[in-house]
């Protein structure tokens, strides 16, 4: 009977697989050409670990089935929690008046993603509490995030879109928010591709799908619910995959420890290895000072620019509620990103004592290590959940911020008109499945993990950052300014990614495109702030502006 079944578990498997292969094998071709070659373990490093590390056929059925199982219970979750609450604009808002519980639980989940979680894994075999870097720089720029919203209030000036928020600081300037929906459109598919990668790249390794495939299947498990619930489907399933991450992430480093042979082993064979840096603060005397600042600065920054963030305090009941979620979750992140660093420096251990070169020589897969060769099927696959967990509430939650921005903000400015209540909803399933779709395609240039992090959102994001920065903080910046901060900022991130001289020449200093891009940027905005006149308007004449230029309703 036992055969039986796993034939059948096996056979079913095997139907799922083959059915996906077909639907993603022009994606897998076009993949191949952009690279230029037809061998995919060229372009798909990851394999080789595989074949080295191959999981049995009864392990890798149990995590593809689990791994189903968890999908389904966030799609039924979402589908439930969203049902009758889903229609017209509250499929963007859910409502609009959130309590805190579920902004901080949807903040918390959004914030632990695919970099402090699979990334920061891989950063702390690497560098050891090097890895923590990441939640440090999401903490402190989450927190700054907050002393913003204190000041300006957001909440109450009743903003829908971080678009709005940029035209309300700019005096109401039409130009502005037009400047600022479409960069903020782009930023939002630049993370979800992000989290997509991440996500496909662990679930790649652990059923044996080509990378192509678990792209496909990543932008599935969260993209279902969210078409269907829409925002209301995000914070719930966002409630359940924090807890599911935290008490995930908490236990396995329980484990993690001892299966190294205690904090005192681990330890000593980072030395014996030659990386006693790694144990120093955040890994500086690893990674080196500017490294750290630099890594810990690309993802600070783009907490002031990434509009997933805002939109938490838009949909929240209240500013105290806002300020107090966003706070909470900001601490919570920075003493969970410890947790990932330790795992990771647990798996080199490992990996060390046990000779697997394979994981010593590939590290971005520390996570798969000990999720599927170190832990065995049943614990590998609590592992396996967290991550993915990880991945979904941040690829969530971006999705449904960027289809927010299509609807609100890029529609009324190419129309001139608003969609009324009854069209809403429609028109932004289609945009998820658009904003989905553009995303998949963006991860088929993507690579590591934290380099994509690092140079691509590092390079694309501080001019919006430090325009939203200075627009709320700096009374004499003006709409010249701030279009001149994006502006330079993005002409700058541009260049470094597409000009290999420009770029090694930045590397060589900064390490990475975030802390001269938000230089230029700030220099921009301020030199033509004092070069431009402020107009004095009242907070009111700007929000009536900003009321005005959501078009009249068709």
């Amino acid at each position: 009977m036992h055969k039986k079944v796993k034939k059948d578990i096996d056979n079913l498997f095997k139907a799922y697989y083959n059915g996906f292969k077909q639907i993603v094998e022009p994606f897998k071709k076009l993949a191949e050409f952009r690279n230029g070659f037809s061998n995919p373990v060229e372009h798909y490093p990851f394999l080789i670990l595989r074949r080295k590390s191959m999981l049995t056929k009864t392990h890798a059925t149990f995590f593809i089935i689990g791994f189903m199982l968890y999908v389904c219970l966030m799609i039924v979750v979402g589908i439930i929690c969203s049902k009758g609450k889903s229609k017209g604009k509250d499929y963007l808002t859910g409502g609009g008046k959130m309590p805190m519980y579920l902004i901080f639980a949807t903040m918390g989940a959004t914030l632990i993603g695919t970099g402090s979680s699979i990334g920061a894994t891989a950063n702390g075999f690497k560098n050891g509490f090097g890895g923590s870097a990441y939640g440090m720089g999401a903490a402190l720029g989450i927190l700054a995030l907050v002393l913003v919203a204190k000041k300006s209030k957001l909440r109450a000036k009743n903003l829908l879109t971080m678009a709005e928020e940029a035209q309300f600081h700019y005096n109401g300037n039409k130009m502005v928010k037009a400047v600022m929906s479409f960069m903020m459109y782009i930023i939002e598919v630049v993370w979800l591709g992000n989290h997509i990668n991440g996500g496909a790249t662990y679930l790649s390794y652990v059923t044996g799908m080509d990378l192509t495939t678990s792209k496909l299947v990543a932008v599935l498990a969260f993209g279902i619910y969210v078409i269907i619930g829409g925002y209301l489907a995000v914070v719930w399933t966002d409630l359940i995959q924090l807890t599911v991450l935290v008490i995930g992430f908490i236990a396995i480093t329980a484990i993690a420890i001892p299966m190294a042979g205690g904090w005192g082993n681990i330890s000593g064979t980072i030395t014996a290895a030659g990386k006693a840096g790694n144990l120093s603060f955040y890994g500086v005397k690893s990674m080196g000072g500017m490294a750290l600042f630099s890594l810990m600065f690309s993802i600070a920054i783009p907490c002031l620019g990434t509009p997933t963030y805002r939109m938490r305090i838009y949909t929240a009941k209240d500013d105290k509620t806002a300020i107090r979620a966003l706070s909470l979750s900001g601490w919570l992140l920075l003493i969970f990103s410890l947790l990932p660093a330790i795992i990771g420096m647990a798996a080199f251990t490992i990996a060390t004592n046990t000779g697997a070169q394979a994981v010593l020589e590939q590290p971005d897969f520390a996570f798969t290590y000990i999720a599927t060769v170190v832990l065995g099927p049943v614990l590998g696959l609590m592992f396996m959940i967290s991550g993915l967990s990880a991945t979904m509430s941040s690829g969530d939650s971006d999705a449904i911020a960027g289809v927010t921005i299509l609807i609100q903000d890029i529609y009324p400015i190419i129309t001139g008109r608003q969609l009324d209540d009854e069209k809403v909803g429609k028109y932004s399933r289609v945009a998820t499945v658009a904003t989905l779709l553009l995303a998949f395609f963006a991860t088929l240039f993507a690579k590591d993990v934290m380099s994509y992090i690092s140079n691509v959102i590092g390079s694309i994001i501080p001019g919006v950052s430090i325009a939203m920065l200075l627009g709320a903080c700096w009374k004499r910046a003006t709409w010249q300014g701030g279009i001149a901060s994006v502006g330079v900022g993005t002409l700058f991130g541009v260049l470094y990614l597409a000009v290999p001289a420009f770029s090694s020449a930045v590397a060589g200093i900064f390490t990475g495109p975030a802390i001269p891009a938000t230089l230029v940027a700030l220099a921009a905005e301020v030199i033509v702030s004092l070069c431009t006149k402020k107009e004095e308007m009242s907070e009111e004449e700007r929000l009536a502006l900003v009321v005005e230029s959501r078009g009249a309703v068709k």
